[in-house]
Formats: structure tokens, C-alpha cells, sequence
């Protein structure tokens, strides 16, 4: 998965590479890596999601909630960026939502 976005509060554009596409032969940015996944992201982006992890590991899923452990499986990062940090611009390759039933 590849998100584009625009963080207002920073200033500044994130780009955020999960799976296949962090994992690519051309490395953009900064890995980071938290419980046996690593994501590749924007230097900006790469300390904002280390401090999240270190000191406010919850991202909520919906506007409203619920607050979950911050993971980096795709649905949690993207939630994350969604609602967490705002401003998502741009998703190629989001994650399937989960089989209801």
C-alpha cells in the first residue's frame, strides 16, 4: 500500500510505504518497524509514527472510535493517517475492509 498526504499541523506532505511497496528496489524514506512489520515512510512522518508508538500507541479506527493499539498492519495505519494524523491525500493498494458475517 502507498499513502500520499499533506499533514496541515506539520506543514509539510508524508508518503507511507506498507508490504510489497516498502519492501521495493528503490527505498524512499525511513523504515520503521514495530512488532515484525516495517513500513517505509518520510523522514517527518517516520518521528511522528516513532513517538506515537513510544508514547501514544492508539489510533482510532472511525471518527468516533473505537481507540485501538497502534499496530502497522495496513487497516490499523491507515485508520491512523486517517484520523489520527489527517490530511490523507491518496491511497494505491488500501487493505480489503474485514468480511462482515
Amino acid at each position: 500500500m502507498i499513502v500520499t498526504g499533506y499533514d496541515d499541523r506539520q506543514g509539510c506532505g508524508y508518503v507511507l510505504r506498507t508490504g510489497a511497496d516498502a519492501a521495493a528496489a528503490t527505498p524512499v524514506g525511513e523504515e520503521v518497524t514495530y512488532e515484525g512489520i516495517t513500513v517505509r515512510c518520510t523522514p517527518e512522518l517516520a518521528a511522528m509514527l516513532r513517538d506515537a508508538l513510544l508514547n501514544r500507541p492508539t489510533a482510532l479506527l472511525s471518527w468516533q472510535g473505537p481507540r485501538v493499539p497502534l499496530t502497522l498492519d495496513d487497516s490499523t495505519i491507515l485508520a491512523w493517517l486517517m484520523h489520527d494524523v489527517g490530511g490523507v491525500l491518496s491511497v494505491r493498494g488500501a487493505p480489503r475492509p474485514p468480511a462482515v458475517g
